[in-house]
């Protein structure tokens, strides 16, 4: 009888008893301790987003790069994911097409947008100044995240308040992707300007004032709305890089010198040229085993052929080598014998790998390399990203000359030979373009660009067809037909995303 009447109580107090997991968020925003844990969650799940879960999992690179010319599947070490992605036959079942981890990261800014600013009158030390560092901070998070919705998926739903409520209806329909870019991204980022202290000192694994004016250049890009580009590329070069002083943005001496380029990866704190990375620590989150890494192991993808003929090939030869200072520190050209035949699947940009390895040294050197476990920085914005955009937008408004001033400060610290003006590849506005974009491919390979470059420019078909027909044909394909529908340049939605929102549809191009 004992036994049962404490059973029941038991029983009871655990019908009446509120789950600790379902704490309301109001009830846990009560001091600035508090505040810093859900700033760190925010960050914590964009991070495991873009670096992803487990092994190989990066949607950095899946997302930004590995569609692209840039990277081809490893026929010998590969999976149907893959394959779907290198051969532009994605389904809906393919796991890079859920988009819920983006809205995991939303709803936790959503929270803090929300909770944040009533801390104030239950912690002293939350001071206007602390709120408003924070919500910029959430803000831009937002933003950031529904921006890559933007240039994965196009249209979407649109969550600008916590689901705190069963009563709410948790299905929504599609919003158009200029909505979301002009309301949510570029209003949540121009707010966040607004509310960042300025002229500080870079802290560059968060948010800050050079990240906020990079991502709404970004944006005004992606819309071709030139003008304000370039007027947010100028408010960039205001803001105080990692190093204390201004970005500048006057010539190539405000970027990474040439002889410690790889610091941008290595060492972004110390680097004047970073704007923000994100930092992923070994030791506290375990291997950031991406894709694009240093590990010895074969990879899913590895560069593509093509690009490694054309530009990564001739750095590893003696007959004929280029002066470019970055193929050597981007890709380990010497895992074979005869560099032809290299797997093209050893990615050192982020580490700190030999910066001028030769087919005589590399064994040694690399050996030591490759047994390293060290912190990777994925770099979401940089200074030479920013450049060549703002090369990119002075080009769209017709102003050429400058154009060519800022491409070549990019050619210049590479040690390349900078374009004359009378040079047929940039005597045009045509010409420019195709210039710059070549130099940002190779500028930024590995760093989540060159998929959304293709995009924003119109350039998809017209680079991707040949590059598709070549993996077609090495397949062993019968239909060989490149890239046939443009609207596959955005991924399709999720078949579970779908299934759990009735009032989605699928993107056009997927038979669904």
């Amino acid at each position: 009888m004992m036994m049962l009447l404490l059973t029941m109580g038991s029983c009871k107090k655990f019908l009446t008893e509120t789950p600790v997991a379902q704490l309301a968020a109001e009830k846990f925003y009560k001091s600035k301790y508090d505040i810093d844990a859900a700033m760190a969650g925010m960050y914590s799940a964009f991070q495991q987003t873009m670096v992803g879960e487990g092994q190989y999992l990066d949607r950095y690179h899946y997302w930004g790069d590995y569609r692209s010319d840039n990277f081809d599947r490893f026929l010998n070490y590969t999976t149907t994911h893959v394959s779907e992605i290198a051969l532009n036959a994605i389904t809906p079942d393919n796991i890079y097409t859920d988009w819920s981890m983006l809205y995991t990261v939303i709803a936790r800014a959503n929270n803090n947008i929300k909770y944040i600013p009533p801390v104030m009158a239950l912690d002293l030390s939350v001071t206007p100044v602390v709120v408003d560092a924070n919500l910029a901070q959430s803000y831009a998070m937002r933003a950031m995240c529904y921006f890559y919705i933007v240039r994965v998926w196009g249209d979407a739903p649109i969550w600008l308040e916590p689901y705190d409520d069963v009563n709410m209806d948790a299905q929504r329909p599609r919003e158009s992707a200029a909505k979301i870019l002009d309301e949510v991204v570029i209003k949540d980022l121009t707010k966040a300007y607004g509310m960042i202290v300025k002229n500080q000192t870079a802290a560059v694994y968060n948010i800050n004032e050079g990240a906020i004016c990079a991502a709404l250049a970004d944006a005004y890009m992606w819309k071709k709305d030139y003008p304000n580009a370039i007027i947010w590329i100028k408010n960039l070069f205001k803001a105080r890089s990692p190093k204390g002083a201004a970005y500048a943005g006057v010539s190539d001496v405000n970027l990474e010198p040439t002889a410690t380029w790889k610091n941008i990866f290595t060492s972004p704190s110390t680097s004047p040229e970073t704007i923000w990375s994100l930092h992923w620590d070994f030791v506290a989150n375990g291997c950031a085993c991406n894709v694009t890494s240093w590990t010895s192991n074969n990879k899913t993808f590895q560069v593509d052929p093509i690009l490694y003929t054309n530009y990564f090939f001739p750095h590893s030869q003696t007959v004929r080598p280029n002066t470019d200072i970055r193929p050597k520190q981007t890709l380990d050209l010497y895992t074979v014998a005869n560099p032809a035949n290299n797997n093209r699947d050893r990615f050192l940009k982020y580490y700190a790998s030999p910066t001028n390895p030769t087919a005589t040294t590399s064994t040694a050197a690399l050996a030591l390399f490759y047994n390293q476990q060290v912190p990777v920085y994925l770099t979401m914005y940089r200074l030479s990203d920013m450049y060549l955009l703002y090369a990119e937008a002075l080009n769209g408004s017709g102003d050429l000359s400058n154009a060519l001033r800022y491409l070549n400060y990019i050619r210049k610290r590479a040690t390349l030979q900078e374009y004359l003006v009378t040079d047929p590849k940039v005597s045009t506005q045509a010409a420019m373009e195709n210039a710059i974009l070549e130099e940002r491919q190779y500028e930024l390979i590995g760093e989540g660009k060159r998929w959304f470059d293709l995009v924003r420019t119109n350039k998809v078909k017209e680079v991707m067809d040949p590059v598709l027909k070549d993996r077609q044909t090495r397949a062993g394909n019968n239909d060989i037909n490149g890239f046939v529908d443009v609207r596959r340049a955005y991924w399709p939605i999720s078949r579970a995303v779908l299934n759990a929102n009735k009032k989605l549809v699928q993107n056009p191009g997927y038979g669904e």
